[in-house]
């Protein structure tokens, strides 16, 4: 008897890929962009240096795939912000296939591990492996909302530093999500809370008001919804413009 294969979760799809970044090999090479060459040539220490070249050629298997190009084929660009994204108008060219015309990516790694959100709306994807922080207090009192200071202070010492690994990475996700820097908005007036599996709306705090970074806001951003996952040597954050709920569709690593 065959089994029946799961239907997608309802929601806004992501597929999200886990990329190991331990290693790569002369193919990994060969698929980057001379700029990325380029790049990778720059990094003092191999380890970064093989870190880059695994990262970015995965993703570019990624969106070949997806594109129906060659991987080093994948026309990527940059944007004001040097956020990396797509050239629409030069992958059509190249003969890529329909979901060219809105397809959205976003790239973190922390350590030797890496994750590839893809996407057909904005989204922004950030990783932290679980580790020591000797300065957590300080770092919560400078880069958390006054409720998040709060709500990381009512827990348990044992798993405080990986409630706030999970405010940092909601921050970074949302961010990337916008592709604005780290430093256009005081990290400490925007409020993303601590974080679950599920999903919740982004609340902005700015100028003694809140408001949820709708298209009519003073900074004009649109909506997001978050969600974050908690492992047990990581947290994984992903934000996204969408309305409703998000069905993240994880996906093991592929060489």
């Amino acid at each position: 008897m065959g089994t029946e294969a799961k239907p997608d979760p309802p929601g806004a799809p992501i597929d999200c890929h886990r990329l190991e970044l331990a290693a790569c090999d002369a193919k990994d090479f060969a698929v980057l962009n001379p700029s990325e060459r380029g790049r990778a040539a720059r990094f003092k220490f191999e380890r970064d240096r093989t870190r880059y070249i695994a990262a970015h050629a995965q993703t570019r298997r990624h969106l070949g795939a997806r594109l129906n190009l060659a991987p080093v084929a994948v026309p990527l660009t940059t944007t004001a912000n040097g956020k990396p994204v797509l050239d629409i108008e030069a992958a059509l060219l190249a003969g890529a296939g329909p979901a060219a015309a809105n397809l959205c990516f976003n790239l973190t790694h922390s350590g030797a591990v890496g994750y590839l959100a893809i996407a057909s709306f904005s989204v922004g994807i950030d990783v932290e492996l679980q580790r020591s922080l000797g300065d957590l207090q300080s770092l919560i009192d400078c880069y958390c909302s006054p409720a998040e200071v709060a709500a990381l202070a009512a827990m348990p010492d044992a798993v405080r530093t990986m409630g706030f690994l999970g405010v940092w990475t909601r921050k970074e996700a949302a961010l990337k999500a916008w592709g604005t820097g780290i430093g256009a908005i005081p990290l400490n007036e925007l409020h993303v809370g601590t974080g679950t599996a599920g999903t919740a709306p982004l609340e902005m705090l700015g100028a003694g008001t809140a408001y949820r970074g709708n298209d009519d806001s003073p900074a004009g951003r649109p909506g997001l919804r978050l969600s974050t996952i908690h492992g047990a040597a990581e947290v994984l954050s992903i934000a996204a413009a969408v309305d409703g709920p998000l069905a993240i569709r994880m996906a093991a690593s592929q060489r």
